[in-house]
């Protein structure tokens, strides 16, 4: 996922940032699926990638916005990976 950093919080805010994120995983959950390999709890994912987000920012990311951003990730993970799975979505926490 290519991530604008100068448009992170506005993404974060108006939901672009989970929704991008979830097409391109609903794909990659898919293709996993498709080798015969378990798709991982959901969580294993976003910890993962909201790793790599915050790694490559230009400037280290306050702390309120890495927990956003891995808020966002969570559920971008948790909505693809149900889709793939067939699986009701989860509920809203």
């Amino acid at each position: 996922m290519n991530v604008d950093y100068e448009k992170l919080s506005q993404d974060l805010l108006d939901g672009e940032f989970r929704r991008t994120l979830e097409e391109e995983l609903t794909i990659g959950f898919r293709m996993i699926l498709d080798t015969g390999e378990r798709l991982p709890a959901a969580s294993h994912y976003a910890s993962q990638i909201a790793e790599i987000v915050s790694r490559n920012a230009p400037t280290p990311l306050d702390p309120e916005t890495a927990f956003y951003v891995y808020q966002e990730v969570l559920v971008a993970c948790e909505q693809a990976r149900a889709l793939v799975l067939d699986e009701p979505p989860p509920l809203p926490s």
